[in-house]
């Protein structure tokens, strides 16, 4: 990211080329080439913008009024004057005069550009400095009214990294006497903040899309936001952190955070593993989960080893939704994170359930959307579970649900199970209320709601099955159903 208080040696602007638009009015575009050190970006300026920036400068700052090449073109030769600017020459004079004048205005402006300047040349959308100018005359103005709505608020990655960077900024030179440009208006709302939500860019609604699994870059920049990296020092109080299309891995520092955040959510970025969410921090993003964690949590049964050191603990942390990424497993990292309540992991790739014995707090498990094919035992690892969803999988058999003693809300729909006797091993569930099995093969068979129903017998009135309580012609079906199957079982027993 760029930053012309500190690199202005290395800025330099000029304006390779036009466009003529094709319409009548035939006007003409100038491409103007940004370049800060490495950082470089395109704007596109008419004329006619030039000519309000210099009448803007002239105003405020009292540069030379003859410092803009005039509208019309000046005599080529002696005694010779081209009239309008549709001679063939025009154009390309006047790109050479416009940039000669815009580096005069560099070379007048050496250490601090005026705002007019800054924002002509899109100084406010990729400098640190005046990027955050933008973000602190908005906060000045409505900050209050954007924390007392209690909602949570959207940076860009450019501007959650510009806000990091300039905490590590000597003060650069201060022209606002009004103070609406300070940095203090920022710092000041981020430390109040409670919700964070970070993107690639903001308002773009397709930045999922766009910027999820490949690198693009900002705008016409060539900055691109999965190689910024940041922390979030400034954000002393957030409880809620979310990502989208941008990975966690992009935060380098995180540790201030873990006593007080909340909730974590991080959606349609490239992740495998949530040890690229959890173990983000420099200190352990490199590490091997298995080898920094083995004995640091042990399950209550154990009877020797150490507990996790608190620092290193998400201390706070309850809800965690990783949903639409590429895990590929649910890796030994989730230890860190002890009083976890909800983990949300739809829409991955995960094909094995592993390493929750150790989350005694886990109350909601959402699993819809991946590649689970058989539940083994599930209740020696979540015997607390009070819902858990498992739509949009591969399942055939429900054996391993049978004494998840807990449940009340299970979700199967959309699976392969075929068998109705596969709904004996829930409809056992003491606590069970919501079913849903609505998209497996055994749901298109006939008297489909009352045979299900029929399984629970008397708790048949209970039950809700795809979010519909049974109707009373339903209920009497499955009153009969159930006798039929009970008088079954007892000459079995015989």
């Amino acid at each position: 990211m760029a930053c012309y208080y500190r690199q202005n040696e290395e800025t330099t602007v000029t304006i390779p080329k036009y466009t003529n638009e094709t319409s009548s009015a035939g006007v003409t575009y100038y491409d103007i080439k940004v370049r800060v050190a490495k950082v470089e970006w395109m704007v596109e300026r008419r004329y006619r913008d030039f000519a309000q920036l210099h009448d803007k400068l002239v105003e405020d700052i009292a540069i030379s009024k003859n410092l803009l090449p005039p509208k019309k073109l000046r005599p080529l030769k002696q005694n010779i004057l081209l009239v309008g600017n549709k001679q063939p020459a025009f154009p390309e004079q006047r790109r050479e005069q416009l940039e000669a004048y815009l580096q005069e205005l560099l070379i007048y402006f050496r250490t601090e550009l005026p705002r007019a300047l800054a924002e002509f040349l899109d100084f406010n959308k990729y400098d640190i400095i005046y990027l955050l100018q933008d973000l602190a005359k908005l906060f000045d103005e409505s900050g209050d009214a954007l924390l007392s709505s209690k909602k949570e608020y959207n940076l860009s990655a450019l501007e959650v990294f510009a806000i990091s960077e300039r905490l590590s900024l000597p003060c650069p030179p201060n022209l606002d006497r009004d103070g609406k440009y300070d940095f203090s208006h920022v710092l000041g709302f981020c430390t109040q903040l409670v919700a964070l939500v970070v993107t690639p860019v903001k308002d773009n609604a397709s930045y999922a899309q766009d910027y999820n699994t490949v690198d693009v870059p900002i705008g016409r920049s060539n900055i691109i936001p999965n190689r910024l990296n940041f922390n979030l020092n400034a954000f002393r109080n957030l409880k809620t952190l979310k990502f989208s299309a941008l990975s966690t891995e992009n935060i380098v520092d995180i540790e201030l955070l873990k006593p007080t955040l909340q909730t974590i959510c991080v959606h349609n970025t490239t992740i495998q593993n949530i040890c690229q969410v959890l173990l983000c921090d420099n200190l352990h993003k490199y590490c091997d989960v298995p080898s920094l964690l083995p004995e640091a949590i042990r399950p209550s049964s154990a009877t020797n080893g150490s507990i996790l050191i608190s620092t290193d603990a998400w201390q706070e942390l309850t809800d965690l939704d990783v949903t639409g990424n590429l895990l590929t497993q649910i890796d030994g990292s989730v230890r860190t994170a002890p009083k976890l309540r909800r983990l949300m992991l739809e829409q991955n790739r995960i094909r094995v359930v592993q390493n929750l014995d150790e989350l005694p707090h886990l109350q909601l498990l959402s699993l819809s959307g991946n590649l689970i094919a058989e539940c083994v035992d599930w209740h020696l690892t979540m015997g607390n579970l009070v819902t858990l969803e498992l739509a949009q999988n591969k399942l055939k058999s429900l054996k391993g649900l049978r004494k998840l003693l807990s449940l009340v809300n299970l979700d199967l729909s959309c699976n392969q199970i075929e068998d109705l006797e596969e709904v004996d091993y829930v409809a056992n569930l003491p606590l069970l209320e919501s079913l849903r099995l609505t998209g497996n093969p055994l749901a298109g068979s006939v008297d489909y709601r009352p045979r299900v129903l029929a399984r629970f017998h008397e708790r048949a009135v209970e039950i809700s099955l795809d979010n519909e309580r049974g109707s009373q012609q339903e209920l009497d079906t499955a009153l009969v159903l159930s006798a039929l199957l009970q008088l079954k079982q007892r000459q079995c027993q015989k």
